[in-house]
């Protein structure tokens, strides 16, 4: 992990106020890679369920594409912010729970990537954040907030179409192009 490029510093966050006070986004640093590899394993093991290579291969399978990810994102939007999103635990510490990657730097914003740990899905944080990044939008005047998400995954669909995100055009044949307008 220690030669994967380190994250930009981007823009500053919307204010604290709009997130619900158990959340905050702060921006992701070199010694965030760890918990982001484990959040990327989370999201992409339903793919490797009934796989039958050896452990050890499905986790150099995980980190290699982590490391591809990571490496497409920084290039393809090197001004991004890419934030972890922190929950409080009782004991007042902060606790990583997902990542929120948003390209802000021109009037049609691009939410990168949106990703929660198994526990923390289903429990309305994921509806928080993308509410968040729509307050921040229409307060930037912003023109849109649009995204790709795989076309095999009916449930973050039907999360960002409950959120107002229309489908669009899209080049790609595995991803759907999902867009709102303030």
């Amino acid at each position: 992990m220690r030669d994967l490029v380190a994250f930009p510093s981007g823009l500053p966050a919307a204010p604290k106020a709009c997130l619900p006070e158990n959340l905050r986004l702060r921006l992701a640093r070199r010694g965030d890679l760890p918990f982001l590899l484990e959040l990327y394993g989370s999201v992409r093991a339903p793919e490797l369920q009934g796989c039958s290579w050896p452990p050890r291969r499905q986790e150099a399978f995980i980190t290699d594409q982590f490391r591809l990810q990571h490496t497409h994102y920084l290039r393809a939007h090197p001004t991004a912010d890419y934030w972890v999103v922190d929950r409080i635990e009782p004991d007042k510490a902060w606790v990583p729970i997902g990542r929120l990657s948003l390209d802000r730097n021109s009037r049609d914003w691009h939410l990168i990537e949106l990703s929660l740990v198994p526990i923390e899905r289903g429990r309305g944080r994921g509806t928080a954040l993308i509410r968040w990044v729509q307050r921040a939008a229409a307060a930037a005047s912003a023109d849109s907030v649009g995204l790709h998400v795989a076309r095999d995954n009916p449930g973050a669909i039907r999360l960002y179409a409950r959120t107002g995100f229309r489908r669009a055009p899209s080049h790609f044949s595995t991803h759907a192009r999902l867009c709102w307008t303030p």
